[in-house]
Parts: C-alpha cells; structure tokens; sequence
C-alpha cells in the first residue's frame, strides 16, 4: 500500500529540526565566547607567574654586540624592566629590588646573527609604575636661535626633535651660504620640527649676535621668549622648561640663563648667561636691545659675552641665574655630573665636543618610562646603580652622602679654592675602582626601548636593559 504524503507534519518536523539546531549552535557560541572571556581572579597572596616579554624569540642579537665588542666573546647579562603606566603617580622610588644579573659567555666569532636564550633570561626582572603618556607641550611662544654650520645643523636634528618636535617651539637655524639646506629642511620635516633656515656669509660670531635681530623680525602674536642656543645644547624635557619659564613674568625685561661651572671660565669671560645652556629674552628686553643694535654690534668678541655687554651697557637688566640650565665647562670625564642623580637638568652642553653623551640613545627611553625617568638613579639590590640612559655602576665604597656629586673632570685652573662647587657642590673626590658600565646603544621598538651598557676590558662585559610597557 502507498504511504501517503501529509505536507502539514513534514514542515513541522523540519521546523522542530530546525530550532533544536539553532539552539546548538547558539550554544556552542555561548560555551567559546564564555571560555574566551572568562575573568579569573587572582589568588590571594599567590605569587603572580613571570612575564615573558618576547618568550617566543628570547635571543641575543649578536650583531649588535659585534658592533661594541671586538673580541671573540663577550659576558652578556639582561635586566628586564616592565613599565606600567599608572594615572596616580607620585613619583619614582630611589632603589629597585633586584640584583645586576648573572653573567654568560657568548661567542662572537659565529656566523650567526641571534643565539637563543632561555626563557628566563627574558622573564620580568623587575615592574616599576610610571606616569601616563602626556602630550606633547605647547612651545608656540618660544623662538630659538642657532648659528651653526650646514653639515652640524643636520647633525643636530635628531637630537632636537627630542625637545622641538611637535611642539611647535620656532628653530631659526643661520648657516654658512656653502652647502645645500635641502635635506636638513626635509629631515626637519620628517621630525615635525618647525624650522627655518637662514644662510649667511658672515662668521659664526657675527652671525650670533645678529641672532638678536633676526629672531626679532620673525617673532610673531605669541612669541614671549627669544632664546639663544648652541648647536649642542639639548633640553631634557621641553615640558620641564616651559613650566619652569612659566614662573618668570615675560612682560618685563628678563635675562634668564646660566653661568658657567668653573670659576676660571668665568674669570676669563664674565658674570653673565652662557650661551651653550641656553639665553632666554623676553620681549620688552630685546625690544631694547634692538634699538641700540648697531652700537652693540660695534663690541665684537664671543656673542655671549656682546650680549652681556649689551644687555648690562645699555639696560638696568641683571642676569637671573637659573640652576637647571647647565653650559657644562667641565673637561675630560663628566660622567659624575650626569651619575650624580639629582633632579634632571633643563639642558645640557659640550656632550659631543668636550665630553661625549648619545643624547639622543640616552632620551630613547622616555618614550617608556616618560621624560621624569632620564639620568634616574636607582640602587640596585647590591649596591650598584643604574643611571637611566647612562650608565651603570657600582662604586668601591658606600656613598656617604647621596647628594654629592661625584668630580670625575679635570681640575680646574683658578688657584682659588673651590672653583666648582659655587655650581656644582657637595662634591666628592673621584672613585678610581669605580666599575663602570656606559650606554653605546639604544634600540627603540613596539613598546619596548633596549638599553646596550657596555664596560671595556680584556674580555667585554654587556648589559642589556630592556624596558617593556606594560598594557
């Protein structure tokens, strides 16, 4: 017999297949989303597992230790450092609770690029807090003056986007009429700095002090601050500098800058700001000095020192000095003024003639940690130090007083007693079995800053500090 056919119970049947199949596959969704999702609470008191940074790729790169290390070896240690941003920071501690990591041989007379580490070298050695990220500072007020020649101006870019770029801070750079401008324009560009360049015949001297007007002539509504600078000077933190301006009232004539360190420098030059640490001019000063332009022209000499006589030959302006600006008038080694950690300097000078800094390595890392964390001094868990950006140490004696800076330069020339600790003091004489680690590289990438500190002997010994942000 035929079976026959009920239309009305097949569509039912489908219906009821149908919805048993959806509510399945919604689930299945519920059961992956939720084991996806799933908040875990820590346990508590339980030791939190170690952070692996770059567990899937913990090497050394051996070509960058090639780069600082001529031997066919090198000892290699790692320190870890997980940066988390925290929105009520109050300020960086003084010590790290963690040892200087243990040492490992690593062969450099390979063809390798990388050799593997263990996981743990690359585990998190220490977390610190840091500020959030702040915006760039606003600069729009302030014009800065620099006489230099085509092949230093380019030079110094790298290092001025640090403080200048995105700012809107104003560089006019004048430059020797040799050479093409072309490529410092660009790279300019490319660093968001806003310069104008300026080629000029005259000497460099001549071209300083006409600084003076040219910046005059190019100021504009917002200007309040004309400041002078040398192709080396390098400012710390411009968020620092502008807040420390900002307690200066820019409606009255000011003369604010630096003197020198060493008394003899001074005996020879003046009581005025030195041009390296910076000069800063309000307005209604250099609204003076341009009227009588011509006749302070006719001084000649350093340009410093003919804005000095202008200033004190033709105004009731006296120079107000400010301790955070440094013309660093210190010859040989100055690795104690930047170990001695005190608050860090709104500039810097002489770092690549006199004495020799990365300026532009040793500020990498503030991309991490933010600007406060530059030249940080933290004791570590065994008496050495790590001087952020700079150095790390360990001193043959214990420091009986953490304040006073450490005079590593040459001693000065002035017969009188003390010629820098007007400046610079508490000072303490120089530790020759200092053991002595220095910053020679820094590697920014995604979230991370690598720190290379190197100490020169028979057998090279390297430091790698990786600084890893937290999310």
């Amino acid at each position: 017999m035929q079976a026959r056919y009920y239309p009305f119970q097949w569509r039912r049947s489908t219906a009821v297949i149908a919805a048993a199949t959806l509510l399945l596959l919604i689930y299945a969704v519920f059961l992956l989303y939720s084991r996806q999702h799933i908040d875990i609470s820590p346990i508590p008191n339980a030791q939190s597992p170690p952070y692996f940074s770059n567990s899937s790729a913990c090497h050394v790169d051996l070509d960058l230790l090639r780069t600082h290390a001529s031997n066919s070896s090198a000892e290699y240690a790692r320190l870890e450092i997980s940066v988390v941003r925290t929105k009520n920071f109050t300020g960086f501690s003084d010590s790290l609770d963690v040892p200087v990591p243990t040492y490992q041989t690593v062969q450099l007379d390979t063809k390798n690029h990388t050799e593997p580490l263990p996981d743990e070298k690359c585990a998190t050695s220490v977390t610190i807090h840091a500020p959030v990220a702040a915006p760039r500072p606003n600069a729009s007020h302030l014009i800065f003056g620099v006489a230099t020649s085509t092949e230093r101006l380019y030079d110094s870019l790298d290092a001025f986007a640090h403080w200048a770029g995105g700012t809107n801070a104003h560089i006019v750079a004048v430059v020797d009429d040799e050479g093409s401008v072309t490529q410092s324009k660009k790279r300019a560009k490319e660093l968001d700095i806003r310069l104008t360049v300026i080629q000029n015949s005259d000497d460099l001297l001549d071209r300083y002090f006409s600084l003076l007007r040219t910046l005059f002539e190019r100021k504009d509504e917002l200007t309040e601050w004309i400041v002078l600078i040398d192709d080396d000077t390098f400012f710390p933190s411009m968020t620092n500098l502008v807040q420390r301006l900002a307690t200066y009232d820019p409606t009255e004539p000011q003369y604010i800058g630096a003197l020198t360190e060493d008394m003899m420098q001074m005996y020879h030059g003046s009581h005025m700001a030195y041009g390296g640490a910076g000069i800063f001019l309000s307005i209604p000063l250099v609204r003076q000095l341009n009227a009588v332009f011509r006749e302070c022209y006719d001084f000649k000499g350093a340009g410093d020192r003919m804005i000095a006589r202008c200033i004190y030959s033709h105004t009731t302006t006296k120079l107000r000095w400010e301790p955070g600006l440094h013309q660093l008038d210190l010859r040989g080694d100055a690795s104690g003024f930047y170990e001695s950690g005190r608050p860090l300097p709104l500039s810097l000078h002489h770092w690549k003639s006199w004495f020799h800094v990365d300026m532009v390595a040793l500020s990498k890392v503030a991309a991490i940690c933010g600007e406060a964390c530059l030249l940080r001094r933290w004791e570590l868990s065994d008496d050495w130090y790590l001087i952020n950006g700079f150095s790390v140490v360990k001193y043959s004696l214990p420091l009986q007083d953490p304040n006073s800076m450490e005079q590593t330069w040459d001693n000065s020339k002035y017969k009188g007693p003390d010629p820098f600790e007007y400046s610079l003091g508490p000072l303490r004489s120089k530790d020759e079995g200092k053991v002595s680690f220095r910053l020679k590289e820094a590697i920014a990438e995604t979230d991370r800053v690598r720190q290379i500190y190197v100490r020169k002997q028979e057998k090279p010994q390297v430091i790698e500090v990786v600084w890893n942000l937290r999310h």
